[in-house]
């Protein structure tokens, strides 16, 4: 099981997109668990809550089919219709391979974080992730751009209480950041658990350094954690992201250079881009979940 956890707009979907893409559909159960919202959007605004407070949510519902998904079972998980922002009726939903559950409160309440075997936490840039859900509500949610504004301050005040606070949980902090150049990815990678699966990609790294990837080993992060980090840069050379691609998929048929091509697809209002540092990124997250379920 692989839990990914970000404030609404960190790039959930389009990580998990590019995880689905790797390994194909066959095998992989995505679970949204926005899914687990009790309210309706109306009904939501009526009683004053974002859907980021754990009261607008049914937690204990959530736990009890992650678990049940956790053992290989069947749930009937509820529905939660972004489009129009009311409930559906369930569906029935079967652990099947590699689970991916992501959302806001992912890791909420802590105990959670044991029933994954792999846990990543996304933190873009605000203004740049505030941009990436501005588009998405008005494209895809049927927001208007005054209404997402309206909503921000109150918005991005219960993403501090309430899902900021779960990032000292996660194994891996993947972080994206705006540049002149384009966005680049810094992956913190905390020393401990199954972090021993990507120690020889990481030592070919320090020990040639390409040119567009900077890698700082046993540092302390925001956390108090002691991570190796990894930034990407968005200008980083075709070649320099191959060799990284062969090094992190070293010992796994398949995870090599030529996946870069089907990875890193961001979707835009009006275009769609291919984003190297995000590319490595997910075939990072893929390499170490792998290692991870291989060991297990």
């Amino acid at each position: 099981m692989l839990g990914l956890v970000g404030a609404s707009g960190a790039g959930k979907s389009t990580l998990v997109r590019g995880v689905i893409q790797l390994l194909g559909h066959n095998g992989v159960t995505p679970v949204s668990l926005d899914d687990y919202h009790r309210y309706s959007r109306a009904d939501l605004r009526a009683r004053g809550l974002t859907h980021a407070d754990p009261a607008a949510n049914n937690l204990d519902l959530m736990a009890e089919h992650l678990a049940t998904l956790r053992a290989g079972g069947t749930i009937s998980k509820p529905r939660y219709d972004q489009r129009t922002g009311t409930l559906g009726d369930p569906e029935a939903v079967a652990a099947t391979g590699l689970v991916i559950a992501y959302g806001m409160l992912t890791l909420t309440p802590p105990p959670l974080a044991g029933l994954f075997d792999l846990t990543v936490y996304l933190e873009p840039d605000q203004p740049m992730r505030q941009a990436w859900r501005l588009a998405r509500d008005v494209r895809e949610r049927g927001y208007t751009p005054d209404e997402v504004l309206a909503l921000r301050a109150t918005r991005e005040r219960d993403a501090a209480r309430f899902i900021a606070v779960q990032r000292p949980l996660a194994d891996l902090v993947v972080r994206f950041h705006n540049l002149p150049d384009g966005i680049s990815a810094e992956l913190l990678l905390r020393r401990h658990g199954d972090h021993d699966s990507l120690a020889p990609a990481l030592e070919a790294l320090s020990a040639a350094p390409r040119p567009g990837l900077v890698l700082e080993r046993a540092i302390t992060d925001d956390d108090g954690h002691r991570v190796d980090r990894l930034v990407i840069d968005p200008t980083i050379a075709p070649e320099s992201a191959a060799a990284a691609a062969t090094l992190i998929g070293a010992g796994l048929p398949g995870i090599g250079p030529a996946v870069l091509n089907l990875l890193g697809q961001v979707r835009l209002p009006n275009q769609a881009l291919h984003n190297l540092p995000l590319a490595l990124t997910q075939l990072l997250i893929v390499r170490r979940m792998l290692a991870v379920s291989g060991a297990k």
